[in-house]
Parts: C-alpha cells; sequence; structure tokens
C-alpha cells in the first residue's frame, strides 16, 4: 500500500513529503535525548557496579507478584510504587542514619525483586539515591511541623516524588519527555479553545501538560508533579517556594479545565499512542521519520502490533482481576462472611460463599468474550492522521467538544429507572432462589461492580485505539444495558478503596514489614559471617 498523496493539478514533487515543524522538532527533541544518554553512558559506563547477592530474591519477588496483584495498578508504574513503599517505611521509622544510605538497600530490594539487572547500577548512582532521599527526608521532617499541611499533602510532596526521581534515574525517560513535549505542541495547535471553553481559561497550556501525561503515558500525579516541579525548577532544597509551588499544582490536578482537556487528548490520541509505541521499540525511529512512505508503512505494521499487544493485555488483565478479586473475596470471606453466617444462622451458609466467590471471576471471563478489537477501517484511519500530522502544512481544529448532544430529563429518569431495574431485579432473584439476606447481597453486589469496573478498564485498552467510533451491535447493546449501573457502582468504590486499600495494607503490615526485616537481618548476617571469614 502507498501512501504517496497525488493531488489532482499538483506536480507529483509538490506533494506532500517533508516533515512539518512539529516533525522536525521531535526529530531535534529525539536526537538530543539519544546524545544526552550516549554521554552519561560513556562517564560512567566504566563506574563500579553494585552486584547483589545473599537470600531472599525468590521471597522477594514472589511478594511483590502477590502484591502487584492485590494493588491492581498499571504495569509501568509497578517499580515507582515499589519504590514509594521502601522510603514510605523508611520515612515512618525516621530512622535518618538508615534514610542517609539507603541507596545500597533498595537497589538490593530491586534486584531482588527483579524490578532491575544485577551489575547495572554504579556505586556513584547509589550515592546519589542516598543523598536524594537525606533531602527529601529533611523537608519531610520539616513539614510534619506545620499544621496547615495535611498528611496526605505531605506523603504526596516528598517520598513519593523520592520514588518518581529514582525511577527516572534507573531507566533513562528522555524519550518520553520528547514525545510528551511533541504531543503537547500538537494538541495546543489542533484544540480549539474557544470552542471548548466559553471563557478562555489561565494556564490552559500547564493544564494541557497534565492532560497529555494523564492520557497518553498514564502517569499518576506524583509522574505530573515532578515534571511539573522540574518545569519551574523548584526543589525540597528551598522548602518555602517548593510549598507554594505545590499547593498550586494540587490545585491545577483537580481542577475542571485539566479535566476537560483529560476527555479531548483521551479521546483523540490514538494516531499518537501508536507513534509512542514507534519511539520505544524502532530504534531507527528518526532516520524512518526523514522517509514519509516508509514511516507509514512501519505505522501501519505498528498499529497491527498494538492490536496484538492490547489483545494480550486484556486477555493477561482478566487473569490479574480474577486473582485481585478471588484473593480480596477470600480475605472478606474470612474477616466478614464467615463470622456472620456463624453470628445469624450459627454455620457456614455454602450456597451465598460460594456464588459470591466464584461468580465474580466468571463474570469477568464472560465480559472478555464481548471485547472486539478494532478493524481495518480504523487502520486506515490512524494512518491518515498520523500522516497529517507530520506531515500536513497546516493543522486542522477539528478537536472540539460535540455540540447538539444535550439530554434531557427524560433520560437521566430513564438512567435512574434502569439502576434501580437491574440491581433490583438482580437482589429479588438471589433472594428468592438462593436464600441471600442482606450482608451477603452487600457483598455479592460490592464484587459485582468491582468486576464491571475492572472489565470496563480493560474495554478502555481497546478504546484507546479507536479513531473510528465503534458499532453498536446485539451483544454490546445488552451488555452495556445490564452493566453500566455496577460500572458506575464500582468506579466509586475503586476510587473509595484506592485511598483506603484494606488488602495492600494487610500484606503491608502482616507480610511486608516482617519480610523484608527478617531479609535485611539476614543479609545483614550473612555480610558479618563473610568479614569474619575474611580475618580467618
Amino acid at each position: 500500500m502507498s501512501y504517496v498523496r497525488i493531488v489532482p493539478g499538483v506536480p507529483f514533487f509538490e506533494t506532500m513529503t517533508q516533515l512539518n515543524s512539529n516533525g522536525a522538532s521531535l526529530i531535534r527533541d529525539l536526537e538530543a535525548s539519544r546524545s544526552q544518554k550516549v554521554s552519561r553512558q560513556s562517564a560512567h559506563g566504566s563506574d563500579q557496579k553494585v552486584h547483589v547477592v545473599g537470600a531472599g530474591a525468590t521471597l522477594t519477588a514472589a511478594y511483590e507478584q502477590l502484591r502487584n496483584a492485590a494493588e491492581y495498578t498499571e504495569e509501568h508504574v509497578l517499580l515507582q510504587r515499589a519504590i514509594r513503599r521502601f522510603f514510605k517505611r523508611l520515612f515512618i521509622l525516621r530512622d535518618q542514619k538508615r534514610i542517609a544510605s539507603s541507596g545500597e538497600e533498595l537497589i538490593i530490594e530491586l534486584t531482588h525483586a527483579g524490578y532491575i539487572a544485577n551489575d547495572t547500577v554504579s556505586e556513584q548512582e547509589v550515592e546519589t539515591i542516598s543523598l536524594a532521599a537525606s533531602r527529601y527526608y529533611s523537608a519531610y521532617e520539616q513539614l510534619q511541623k506545620r499544621r496547615n499541611i495535611s498528611n496526605q499533602q505531605i506523603d504526596s510532596w516528598t517520598y513519593e516524588l523520592l520514588a518518581v526521581e529514582i525511577e527516572w534515574r534507573l531507566n533513562d525517560n528522555g524519550h518520553l519527555q520528547a514525545f510528551t513535549q511533541f504531543a503537547h505542541s500538537y494538541f495546543l495547535e489542533t484544540i480549539d479553545q474557544s470552542a471548548l471553553f466559553s471563557d478562555k481559561p489561565q494556564g490552559v497550556d500547564i493544564s494541557l501538560y497534565v492532560a497529555v501525561h494523564r492520557a497518553l503515558l498514564k502517569s499518576d500525579d506524583a509522574v505530573v508533579r515532578l515534571g511539573l516541579l522540574r518545569r519551574f525548577q523548584q526543589s525540597p532544597d528551598n522548602l518555602a517556594s517548593f510549598i507554594d509551588v505545590n499547593q498550586q499544582i494540587d490545585t491545577l490536578l483537580n481542577s475542571s479545565v485539566a479535566e476537560k482537556l483529560f476527555r479531548v487528548v483521551d479521546r483523540r490520541g490514538a494516531p499518537l499512542r501508536v507513534l509512542r509505541h514507534m519511539i520505544d521499540e524502532q530504534s531507527d525511529f528518526t532516520q524512518l521519520l526523514e522517509r514519509r512512505e516508509q514511516f507509514l508503512l512501519a505505522y501501519e505494521k505498528q498499529v497491527a502490533a498494538d492490536y496484538e499487544a492490547v489483545n494480550t493485555r486484556v486477555n493477561n488483565g482478566i487473569i490479574k482481576s480474577v486473582i485481585f478479586l478471588i484473593i480480596t473475596k477470600f480475605i472478606i470471606g474470612i474477616a466478614i462472611e464467615v463470622p456472620y453466617d456463624y453470628l445469624v444462622a450459627g454455620t457456614i451458609l455454602w450456597v451465598p460463599l460460594v456464588i459470591n466467590l466464584l461468580f465474580p471471576p466468571v463474570y469477568m471471563v464472560l465480559l472478555r468474550a464481548t471485547m472486539m478489537l478494532p478493524g481495518s477501517a480504523n487502520t486506515v484511519r490512524l494512518v491518515e492522521q498520523i500522516d497529517q500530522t507530520l506531515y500536513g502544512d497546516k493543522q486542522s481544529r477539528q478537536l472540539v467538544r460535540k455540540t447538539g448532544q444535550q439530554f434531557g430529563i427524560g433520560y437521566n429518569i430513564a438512567y435512574g429507572a434502569v439502576f434501580v431495574t437491574v440491581f433490583g431485579g438482580v437482589a429479588y432473584l438471589l433472594w428468592r432462589l438462593f436464600e441471600f439476606d442482606i450482608m451477603h447481597l452487600l457483598i455479592f453486589f460490592v464484587f459485582l461492580s468491582a468486576a464491571s469496573f475492572l472489565g470496563f478498564r480493560l474495554s478502555r485498552a481497546i478504546r484507546e485505539l479507536e479513531s473510528v467510533e465503534s458499532a453498536q451491535n446485539g451483544v454490546t447493546l445488552v451488555r452495556d444495558f445490564l452493566y453500566m449501573p455496577f460500572v458506575v457502582v464500582g468506579r466509586y468504590l475503586s476510587d473509595k478503596y484506592a485511598k483506603v486499600n484494606v488488602v495492600a495494607l494487610v500484606l503491608d503490615m502482616v507480610i511486608e514489614l516482617p519480610l523484608k526485616t527478617i531479609l535485611r537481618l539476614v543479609r545483614q548476617w550473612s555480610a558479618f559471617i563473610s568479614a569474619k571469614k575474611d580475618q580467618l
């Protein structure tokens, strides 16, 4: 398939074959990032690396798998979350001496857990990590003395930022910064702000930066915060300014402007998501970009690869969701449902218990059967859009909200009736046929809603690659009618659960803290024995 555009009445050599200014800027930024990475590698390539030995790798890796399943977070933030948990423990213990030398212990834990390869982190990098930990802990102590700053803000401004900073040091993200700048410039040019906002708010470009990070890079607030702090050249060393800027960022992250821009970028970001994957996976990306026809052919192949990858991701997500639901249900069952049955009925009511345990995972598998990948029309549309984005002379302002989609009160009444009908109908059937009471129904609806929301999140992974609106068929229409009420409730519960993840707290306190403490003592004892051997 050829993508050289032949325009009637225009000579062939005048057709759109050259990169536009956005495409040229992307090449420059990627080349600069690559040069900086090569310079760092050559400057520190001969540095002594940390070699991790000792017991605990198998146990640590197994626990991380369990912990990640319980938290159910995006895969690309797992390293950051592991670093965050490490420093959260240290900051709570307030062991300043241990924090000052925490770099080596962190690298040992991350290597044992399988997040980084052995012999890849230099001793100089370890020292830099320890110094960064001391700087943020100093800010943590000073912030604790201020009554006008909440504990949640203190955590967000200290060890959560520290975790991102260390992750960026361990995994070079220069190409992501180049892509972010490109995407920001593109949407700044193409979003019709006068159509999106009745009165253009201040700081739209910063809100757009937040939207691009959230929609295209799946960045959490800690990543966005550190990116903005670096843009404003802020650090915990200047605490007064650090506090002021962080408070402004808190307001920005929760603003309606950032949310509205996020929805536009998220819905129109499919071509750029594929482009980002090309940047990550194609070593000759910048050379390809300068040859339009070859680039567009490679881009089409990347779209096909992304379809395959998202299919695998959804399948893996279903498995992780099932494990998450089983672990959570097992803990809830032991803590609440079984004691409740003994208290009320004097025995375990096995039918409600088994239904509550098995139905949500089975339901997740059935949802998977309704999730379909985009077709060839979507591929053609994606190629056309990226062609215009990188090689077009002028970007059209097509990214505006749809007008005329105002729904009256009748739709809201009908939507409420759907809620009552679906929840009421299911409750009635369980009550009459399977002897569910209020507690069993509550647990059933909580887990069914959680499963529905997890399934909805996975379906969004497919939608993120859609540039052509997918048509509704009978199966998807019935599915949406039945499970959307549970999705709404599931999202509400997920937001609450994310703030107080009971399962994660149990794992952290009952398993992680004792496990990591024992393994640390074992490593210290092993080092002591080795030192004694050297003295003989």
